[in-house]
């Protein structure tokens, strides 16, 4: 009798636990270094694809899809994989540690920053100094002029607020000496670049790394505590 009643409750125990483990995946294993590795590769593909695109130049194609890479699906993957990776947790308990927000809104960012870097260094290495003819002025939120040299090429892309087309002072006719890209790649300017992106590159590409695996780090604990597994 004591060995049915042994044999009965040992078989209820492995039924409950065959239908806890079809209820709760098992949980991935998951540590600070993991999170390291994939906060920096996320940083490290964004800045690679974002420079390359003016610097190569990329083909238009490839620079628009490396511009959607790294303005919006590596931002989100910094904020969604750490959500989705913790599988044990019901989605309507998840939260989402603070640090991941930064993170998100420094990845967007650096992805910016970095293409003006870019186009900086574009300009430094095969940018051609000429006297351009204001074909057109847009005057609105950001100023944009159509420049052509004197030979009729267009000058791609446009020429910015910030770099010498203003509404108030430039006109359909206008003389400008800018410095501009042949390829087309960077965006023609009226000064030599100064370079000045690096030092903020480099601070955002540290802040996501750190705030990124931090935040990593906090959330896979809460799995293991809502789990009972340890840290």
């Amino acid at each position: 009798m004591a060995g049915d009643a042994n044999g009965h409750g040992l078989a209820a125990g492995a039924k409950r636990a065959a239908q806890l483990s079809g209820q709760v995946p098992p949980r991935r294993r998951t540590g600070p270094v993991h999170w390291l590795v994939f906060n920096s590769a996320c940083v490290a593909i964004s800045v690679a694809t974002m420079w390359l695109g003016p610097v190569v130049p990329l083909p238009g194609v490839l620079s628009f899809m490396g511009f959607l890479l790294s303005v919006l699906l590596i931002p989100m993957a910094l904020l969604l994989v750490p959500v989705f990776w913790l599988r044990r947790v019901p989605r309507n308990k998840r939260k989402v540690a603070w640090e991941l927000i930064i993170v998100l809104i420094a990845a967007v960012g650096l992805a910016f920053l970095t293409y003006g870097a870019g186009e900086e260094r574009a300009l430094q290495e095969r940018g051609r100094w000429t006297k351009a003819v204001v074909v057109k002025v847009e005057d609105r939120k950001s100023d944009k002029c159509t420049l052509r040299t004197s030979n009729g090429q267009d000058i791609t892309p446009l020429l910015g607020e910030s770099d010498g087309c203003d509404a108030e002072v430039v006109e359909p006719g206008d003389d400008l000496t800018v410095l501009y890209d042949p390829k087309g790649a960077a965006g023609p300017a009226d000064e030599m670049p100064s370079g000045s992106y690096a030092g903020v590159i480099v601070g955002l590409a540290a802040l996501i790394i750190a705030a990124g695996t931090c935040g990593c780090v906090r959330m896979n604990r809460w799995d293991n505590a809502y789990t009972g597994g340890t840290p």
